[in-house]
């Protein structure tokens, strides 16, 4: 009986391309077509994950000028934005599909891991969502993402997933078609730490994750909540670096 059932579930669950829904092999998160599409972030600024024509340890121009007031320690993204990762990820947000996070795992897990690693990361946390967003979409995107790499090596020896310490307490607007600096202060104080999970994150070297960054204006309003609570550091991540006016 237990053989017949897993049959079953072989022919019901059968793997999909999350981009375009072709089926693929088990274990590959896009078909061929669509994995030809990926692009690699490339040399990047270490601070804000900006794509540069330098070497990867040259901050942008706006890191270099805002020095400390910048409060990310570091970014990462293994991808650019776009193509069929791109397709991939806006299905998963506004189709409601959380299931494609866990088929985008095998190309992302790898690389949070290793971030992870490097940085000495203490607590991962997923940018969250302001409640009401959270209620019509029926998932965090963010989240979504964190626990399905984190079901593999995602998290890291030695992380521990958090999602509860930190909280976006003021609705925003919707980031995407904004200017830089409107970006900024459409994500002021957005966020903060909850006063009982403060003892989660003071001290800690904490790396907060999103599907996508663009100008890392929600990253650094969610690191300077964190930081404000006593983190010690605070890294981002996210699936892909879109470029500042997508």
């Amino acid at each position: 009986m237990a053989s017949l059932f897993r049959r079953v579930l072989e022919v019901v669950y059968v793997p999909h391309c999350a981009a375009c829904d072709v089926r693929v092999d088990g274990g590959q998160p896009l078909c061929v077509p669509c994995t030809g599409s990926l692009v690699e972030l490339g040399p990047a600024c270490p601070r804000c994950a900006e794509p540069l024509a330098a070497p990867p340890d040259v901050e942008c121009v706006r890191c270099r000028v805002l020095g400390e007031a910048w409060p990310l320690e570091a970014a990462a993204a293994p991808w650019r934005y776009g193509g069929a990762l791109g397709r991939a990820l806006r299905r998963m947000k506004f189709a409601r599909r959380p299931d494609l996070a866990r088929e985008l795992a095998p190309l992302v897990a790898p690389f949070l891991g290793a971030v992870a690693r490097a940085a000495d990361v203490d607590v991962i946390v997923p940018v969250p969502l302001h409640w009401r967003r959270l209620a019509l979409r029926g998932f965090n995107p963010a989240q979504a993402i964190v626990e399905a790499c984190a079901g593999g090596d995602g998290a890291g020896p030695g992380a521990t997933v958090d999602a509860r310490s930190l909280k976006r307490v003021r609705a925003t607007a919707a980031q995407t078609g904004l200017s830089g600096s409107d970006r900024v202060r459409n994500v002021k104080r957005a966020f903060e730490v909850p006063v009982r999970r403060v003892r989660n994150v003071a001290g800690k070297r904490v790396m907060i994750v999103d599907d996508v960054i663009t100008t890392g204006a929600t990253m650094a309003s969610a690191a300077r909540a964190l930081i404000g609570a006593g983190a010690a550091a605070v890294i981002a991540f996210a699936v892909a670096r879109a470029g500042d006016g997508d």
